[in-house]
């Protein structure tokens, strides 16, 4: 069973995840892929929404803004490096 803690965990890391492709994206979108630009404008949205829930829950359990930066910051690099080595 998960905690409420290991919830709102899963949130960032979905979170990060979703970011780091809307990255790639938006990298691919400038390269001229432009038939991608829909995606990213899709993903970038709900990443907004994700990220608005993810601080007003947080904020209500608690937790400050400076703390719920640095656990997404770690998540995005947690992906980021895994993605790098994937690859």
């Amino acid at each position: 069973m998960t905690t409420g803690f290991d919830k709102f965990d899963d949130r960032i890391h979905d979170l990060a995840q979703r970011e780091n492709e809307c990255d790639g994206l938006f990298e691919e979108v400038k390269s001229g892929n432009g038939e991608k630009s829909l995606r990213y404008l899709a993903l970038r949205d709900s990443c907004k929404e994700l990220r608005k829930e993810i601080f007003k829950s947080a904020m209500s359990a608690g937790l400050t803004r400076e703390r719920i930066n640095t656990e997404i910051k770690e998540a995005r690099n947690e992906k980021t490096a895994t993605h790098a080595r994937q690859i």
